[in-house]
């Protein structure tokens, strides 16, 4: 790219490459030489975000997980939205209970091969497949258990039916942040179509809708949220390991936030966090379609459904 190049324009090369036109939902991601991730800022130029940054490895990654995947229109989008679902479960980002992850593994075995059958698979098929953290050869019996009963099910109504689960999980679409509380106890927070919320390991604690929630700031490393609880408002504050960590977490916060809230991206006003006495805080800009703009945009694709190998 040159070297004006702004991150849309990569975005939706790449989105051109995969035959992709529901693209709303996607980002490019980087992680600098801090070893700090960052999404590609659409309106600022690709070569300096990435000054500095070696070597320049950007991954194409699912950035708004949509609240019902289903209503997406084509089956390549909700096949990209499959995969990066596959590898969160994989890295132990899709947290849930047992059954729930033998269940989702099974879809994922029956997307792959399709029907069981004891000739093409023999016992310890499952294990060519990695799809759960801590896989084990008592899970993979379970797995196989569960992947007798999909019989029938064809490869696009198996993702399908993954999305479906996946996206009633409290864990949906959550990319933790680490961060600790008031009393210096260590938690993860998750931000998602739903809002911001708490989990103390895989148990989630806390959940502020995006209606509770008046304003997003933060200054050095606080994160700070002011919260709606009852008729009052108070400002909730989470520390964070660095300054550019709660940065990159509070405009993670708010395009979400705006992204699941708008319903119509047109004259944004720029978002800022404020500030103190010793910096100026900084601002951001929303650019690209929010959630409903992307649902009605999708509704009104006229192309035939693109053939694509999985």
């Amino acid at each position: 790219f040159q070297k004006d190049t702004i991150g849309q324009w990569l975005l939706e090369r790449v989105c051109e490459k995969l035959n992709i036109v529901e693209k709303d939902y996607f980002g490019l991601r980087y992680v600098d030489s801090e070893k700090q991730r960052h999404w590609i800022d659409p309106i600022k130029p690709v070569y300096k975000q990435l000054k500095g940054v070696s070597p320049m490895v950007l991954c194409f990654r699912v950035k708004f997980y949509p609240a019902e995947p289903m209503k997406l229109h084509e089956e390549i989008t909700r096949y990209f939205m499959f995969l990066q679902l596959r590898r969160d479960l994989h890295h132990g980002r899709l947290l849930c209970s047992p059954q729930d992850a033998i269940l989702l593994a099974a879809y994922i075995v029956q997307s792959e091969v399709g029907d069981y059958d004891p000739v093409d698979h023999p016992n310890g098929y499952i294990s060519e497949f990695k799809m759960l953290p801590k896989q084990n050869p008592k899970m993979e019996e379970q797995i196989m258990e569960a992947h007798k009963n999909l019989k029938g099910q064809v490869p696009s109504e198996a993702e399908n039916n993954f999305l479906i689960k996946a996206c009633q999980l409290d864990t949906y679409g959550v990319d933790p942040h680490q961060v600790k509380d008031s009393r210096g106890d260590q938690l993860y927070l998750g931000v998602t179509h739903q809002g911001i919320m708490t989990f103390r390991g895989s148990r989630r604690t806390q959940l502020f809708k995006w209606n509770q929630i008046r304003r997003l700031a933060y200054e050095g490393k606080m994160f700070i949220a002011h919260v709606n609880i009852t008729e009052k408002q108070q400002p909730i504050g989470y520390k964070c390991a660095t300054t550019a960590a709660c940065k990159y977490l509070w405009r993670c916060a708010v395009e979400q936030q705006l992204f699941f809230t708008l319903s119509s991206s047109i004259n944004t006003p720029k978002v800022k966090s404020g500030g103190t006495l010793f910096s100026r805080g900084s601002k951001f800009r929303f650019s690209g379609r929010c959630q409903a703009e992307a649902y009605v945009a999708s509704e009104n694709i006229k192309r035939d459904e693109p053939p694509f190998t999985r």
